[in-house]
């Protein structure tokens, strides 16, 4: 039975040989993995319980058993590389966005992970985590109360590229000088209470919409917008496939 949201030939073509118990890897020979990951597509798109998975995915409990363990073992990050293949980093563009954090994702074991309460009254307050990519894959999320600028550098440390593009945010003489270590000319508008005005690109800053584009599309998976996940890496994990999905649309 096919769904709108399974994953499509193409993609299946560029990853469906190296996934673990495919012919020639070592280990006992996986169940279906296209069924497999049909089934997370679907979880995290629709942002419904895995109780709720469609018996014709496979069973649940197995299902999310399958989707820790690759989670951990760091299988749907080498799958994400996979399509990735090699990109261009011409451009580094950086932001970050906002993700409510659901009431079921409160309680985990040893407390809260990266969330942190908004400004509100004394009977609605909102937990948010706060998510900075990088926009090729790179991947940090933090509490909502953490700055932007304090994290750039450690988001693109391993990154070399030609021009760091980002928002008023990052414009912090750290981030500036970094950039210029690591050879990268930033294209970072100058926030309005800057004494010395940095000159930017004006024309190529206006590619920026690129990430918040991005981000945008993400948002469109339900377990995007909203985090259900108690567990901090089950919700990175889950914007990898998401990422996955995004960059077979260019295959």
């Amino acid at each position: 039975m096919h769904h709108r949201h399974d994953i499509t030939n193409k993609l299946w073509e560029r990853i469906g040989e190296r996934l673990p118990g495919s012919n020639g890897h070592t280990g006992r020979p996986a169940e279906d993995n296209r069924r497999f990951i049909n089934a997370v597509f679907w979880i995290f798109r629709t942002g419904a319980p895995w109780r709720d998975l469609p018996p014709d995915y496979g069973d649940w409990k197995n299902t999310h058993r399958r989707f820790s363990r690759w989670r951990d073992k760091g299988i749907w990050e080498k799958i994400l590389e996979i399509v990735i293949g090699d990109p261009d980093y011409t451009w580094l563009m950086i932001d970050a966005t906002f993700v409510k954090v659901h009431p079921h994702a409160a309680g985990a074991r040893g407390g809260n992970q990266a969330m942190s309460v908004s400004k509100g009254d004394s009977t609605q307050r909102y937990i948010w985590p706060w998510m900075r990519m990088v926009c090729q894959s790179e991947l940090i999320i933090t509490n909502g109360t953490t700055a932007d600028c304090t994290k750039a550098n450690e988001l693109t440390k391993d990154i070399k590229a030609r021009y760091l593009i980002a928002d008023k945010g990052y414009d912090s003489d750290e981030i500036v000088h970094t950039a210029r270590k690591r050879k990268m000319i930033a294209v970072i508008p100058p926030k309005s209470n800057r004494k010395a005005k940095r000159y930017h690109y004006k024309e190529l800053y206006k590619q920026r919409h690129k990430i918040e584009n991005a981000f945008l599309r993400m948002k469109q998976w339900r377990g995007i917008a909203t985090r259900y996940s108690k567990n901090l890496n089950s919700f990175a994990a889950a914007v990898q496939i998401c990422c996955i999905m995004l960059w077979s649309k260019i295959l």
